[in-house]
């Protein structure tokens, strides 16, 4: 779609304003519905005395512009000298405000419950990946997540943290009564297939994937005769692709193929038919890096037959309660309760319902007066022990806000940022505690949200998402209907919606590379991609996959934000191999570098999802509270 069709020329101001100062210094919106008068709107009050409100700013948020400037400066070498001491003195600093740090802090003051804390964070937000992305159409608030989306199975959280969760009022039982299944199962829609010209030479929408059968949807497609054989007898018959071995020696061979490599060599299928099912968002990385025991952990096609689910570790705790839940605007609702819980000047509320709808004070989250500080806009740049680690009873910890180095102590500290900054940020970590934290390296993701003005276009497709295999894009998704508290979601197609693009941003040339080295040219070319460049893709995309239905980029796009997360997945990488491990059970302890890296220091301990090797929400909360118990014995 030619860019005059698209909206890229529309003569508003929003991507200058977005892009630049303005968005930086007010957090207000230029969008021509943001204008209007909302009883809670952030946007309500002039720009020049709006207290800054960032889940409303859209354009490119994620690693914002600001946020990781200082860390890479100190990466390349940079040093901040003669810092001004802030007369400060904590029990606790934390280093990070995502989910680990806040849950780090939370832990901190249940073992201490008049201990003073801090929490440095080097974006304009709290929450790290559970990040909250607000938009206002007029009086009306539509929410979506920016990163970590749900409590995907809460058998996975151990005792800490489903305490934890139990403490902030979540009750994942009560998901049925705010998921309205309804909304978009009354019109009939589903989930569809997009097949772009890039990858199969035409632009074609398909809906209900595999329905009625496999073989009657694929006979639709424009993939040849041999590839619907192919992919119809992966989908709906149960070979054993590696009869005659026993399990474990499936396991083995599973551990070490990539999915990619066994369906081609294994299953005999084509690169064609691999084409259709390759996917690269799910685990930020493609086919030729997932293992096939990935593969049969997932249930991906090909895997039914095996015999090995006996030997997929789930870490779940057996329980009766539900597994799943989600909100409106993902887990960034579990940092606002974590953060409410922590800072209770900041909202309004004490429950799960009320905090959804809340407009949080940023300006209460550093308040003079507050045993318990989130200080944002501030990178830590050294933390180091006053006097011998062994025998030392403070931290000291040094970061930059602005152009201005500061410094402050505290009896502990933790360190909840990446695994990789940690030997930049803390130069006395041992050397070998130094190299295993560098193993540590996270996949890039794109998380984006697209304000429509309606959503009459999916409900005449009768679609409500649509995966999308070799386009720039991967799945795009209605946001999912979901009520809670005061907040309503889109109920009629005549009403504006959220609408979520994902992708990973990997190069097709890197492919067959290493994980880790596709993850490394990955962010190099997300950090140098515009906002303007997404912008076209998304126009570009949503014109060919929704046209039919009647959709016009130029008219029906109110609002974009762009999630960029250059460190975004955490993983567990294998020294001995240089490859990454999926499930954790693929690498014995010994093997295992996240668990030397995440040894506490003195009185410096490490939690974050990279000390654990899981980039889920229950990795981030235990490794909170190993951090915490280690302190506190100190």
């Amino acid at each position: 779609m030619a860019q005059r069709d698209s909206g890229m020329n529309r003569p508003i101001t929003r991507r200058d304003f977005v892009g630049g100062v303005a968005v930086a210094i007010s957090g207000s919106l230029a969008w021509r519905w943001s204008e209007a008068q909302a009883p809670v709107a952030p946007n309500k009050l002039p720009q020049t005395q709006a207290v800054p409100y960032p889940p409303v700013r859209t354009g490119m948020r994620g690693s914002h512009v600001g946020s990781y400037e200082v860390a890479h400066a100190m990466r390349d070498g940079a040093r901040w000298g003669s810092p001004e001491e802030t007369g400060e003195d904590y029990d606790l600093i934390v280093v990070g405000g995502g989910l680990s740090g806040l849950a780090s802090a939370w832990y901190f003051r249940e073992a201490m419950p008049d201990a003073r804390i801090l929490i440095l964070d080097n974006h304009d937000d709290f929450g790290g990946h559970a990040k909250r992305n607000e938009f206002w159409d007029g009086d009306r608030m539509l929410l979506s997540h920016g990163g970590t989306e749900n409590i995907q199975d809460l058998r996975r959280y151990n005792q800490a943290g489903r305490r934890l969760i139990k403490a902030l009022g979540i009750d994942v039982g009560r998901y049925s009564e705010f998921h309205d299944e309804t909304v978009y199962g009354s019109h009939g829609l589903t989930r569809g297939v997009f097949f772009g010209k890039e990858t199969f030479g035409v632009d074609q929408l398909f809906g209900a994937e595999g329905q009625p059968s496999w073989r009657e949807f694929l006979a639709r497609t424009p993939l040849s005769d041999a590839a619907q054989e192919e992919l119809t007898r992966l989908y709906e018959s149960s070979v054993d692709y590696l009869e005659g071995l026993n399990p474990e020696e499936k396991v083995e061979f599973l551990q070490k193929t990539s999915y990619e490599k066994y369906l081609l060599e294994t299953a005999g299928i084509s690169p064609e038919a691999v084409s259709y099912l390759w996917r690269s968002s799910t685990w930020a990385i493609g086919l030729d890096a997932v293992s096939a025991w990935v593969a049969t952990g997932e249930s991906w096609p090909g895997t039914a037959g095996l015999g090995v689910d006996d030997y997929i570790e789930t870490g779940a705790v057996a329980t009766e309660e539900s597994l799943f839940c989600q909100f409106p605007d993902g887990n960034a609702t579990i940092a606002r309760l974590l953060t409410r819980s922590l800072v209770p000047g900041v909202a309004p509320g004490n429950t799960l319902d009320d905090v959804v709808a809340a407009r949080f004070d940023y300006s209460a989250l550093d308040s003079g007066d507050s045993p318990m500080r989130i200080r944002l806009d501030s990178t830590a740049v050294n933390v180091r022990h006053r006097g011998d680690p062994k025998s030392a009873d403070e931290v000291e910890v040094t970061y930059v806000r602005g152009d201005q180095a500061y410094r402050v102590r505290s009896r502990r500290c933790i360190l909840a940022c990446y695994n990789a900054s940690i030997p930049y940020i803390c130069d006395e970590i041992p050397a070998a505690q130094k190299k295993a934290l560098s193993f540590a390296v996270k996949a890039p993701l794109i998380y984006t949200n697209v304000l429509i003005r309606n959503w009459t276009a999916f409900a005449r497709l009768k679609i409500r998402g649509v995966r999308c295999p070799g386009s720039y894009f991967e799945y795009i998704d209605l946001t999912e209907p979901l009520n809670l508290g005061g907040y309503r979601h889109s109920s009629a197609p005549d009403e504006p919606v959220v609408l979520r693009l994902f992708r990973a941003p990997l190069d097709p040339r890197m492919r067959g590379q290493s994980a880790p080295d596709q993850w490394r040219a990955a962010r190099a070319e997300l950090l140098t991609t515009t906002f303007e460049d997404f912008e076209q893709r998304i126009r570009d995309q949503l014109g060919r996959i929704l046209s039919a239905g009647g959709f016009d980029p130029a008219r029906d796009i109110e609002a974009i934000t762009v999630n960029r997360w250059p460190h975004g997945y955490a993983y567990g990488h294998d020294p001995e191999t240089n490859q990454v491990a999926w499930m954790l059970d693929e690498l014995p302890p010994e093997r295992s570098p996240w668990i030397a890296a995440r040894k506490p220091f003195g009185r410096i301990a490490i939690a974050n999802s990279d000390a654990v090797a899981d980039a889920m929400t229950e990795g981030a909360f235990r490794a909170a509270h190993m951090a915490v118990e280690a302190l506190v014995k100190t």
